[in-house]
């Protein structure tokens, strides 16, 4: 009687050894799908960190330029000369 016991609970363990072993194996099977979603996410990041990159060069262009317009405007109400890297970035196009 003993044997029938232990044989009852050989295939109680044997079953779930099986089913942890099948849950193990679907997780395995969307490793790859997960894997490439995450692909996808990490170029969609670069291109937005890129696109950011370039508007702020954008920016720190444009803030340049209105700091040499403040210049200039404050010396020529003070009379003011400007200098000579003043003058300079003033001939020059500030590219935005």
């Amino acid at each position: 009687m003993k044997n029938c016991q232990d044989c009852e609970i050989l295939k109680e363990n044997v079953d779930s050894h099986i089913k942890e072993l099948k849950r193990r194996i679907s997780n395995l099977e969307d490793l790859p799908e997960i894997a490439n979603e995450n692909a996808v996410n990490i170029q969609n990041l670069y291109g937005m960190i890129y696109e950011i990159k370039d508007k702020i060069g954008g920016l720190e262009q444009e803030i340049n330029a209105t700091k040499l317009i403040q210049i200039m405007t404050l010396k020529q109400k003070t009379g003011s000369p400007l200098t000579k890297t003043e003058k300079e970035m003033s001939k020059t196009k500030p590219q935005i």
